[in-house]
């Protein structure tokens, strides 16, 4: 009696400890010199051309210059079920998943330095998902996924959302 109360106090301090470390930001592939995305939902002001566009800034502090390529699309995901932020570090890319053809903008960022990146965003819709993939030293792949909304579009609608990347 003693032992199987002893084994569930266990499992649900391992399960407790695992809830955090996943709630502050460990995930696999974390480093300090890892790029940080920062997002921005704009509508355009040219009168002819009121399309909503993202202006994503990607920071490299890193010492070896790093690929991003990003592209957007609408979000299909429910409010509640969605993560603002992801960052996932694939393994294995042996198959087709991320083309060159698939991104909308691509681009180098520099050593220590920041690039802002205008993605063109297909259809209008209250949330965005923005996929920015990001080629770092050593071969590494990172893919973030910042999702973006509720956006208004009745006045200049804008929805800013940062990376959780760990600082340096």
């Amino acid at each position: 009696m003693l032992t199987s109360l002893f084994c569930i106090i266990a499992a649900a301090a391992a399960f407790a400890a695992l809830y955090y470390l996943a709630a502050a930001g460990v995930r696999n592939g974390d480093r300090p010199g890892d790029a940080l995305v920062t997002a921005l939902v704009m509508i355009g002001t040219h009168p002819e051309d009121a399309r909503p566009l993202i202006v994503a800034t990607v920071r490299n502090p890193a010492e070896v210059p790093v690929l991003a390529a990003l592209s957007a699309r609408r979000d299909l995901t429910p409010a509640r079920l969605a993560v603002p932020h992801d960052i996932s570090v694939p393994l294995r890319t042996l198959r087709p998943k991320f083309p060159p053809g698939r991104y909308g903008c691509v681009g180098v960022v520099t050593p220590g330095g920041a690039a802002e990146f205008a993605v063109p965003v297909p259809v209008w819709a209250r949330r965005y998902v923005l996929t920015v993939a990001v080629g770092q030293q050593g071969g590494r792949l990172r893919v973030h996924r910042l999702r973006l909304g509720p956006v208004g579009y009745a006045a200049e609608g804008r929805d800013e959302l940062l990376s959780s990347v760990p600082q340096p």
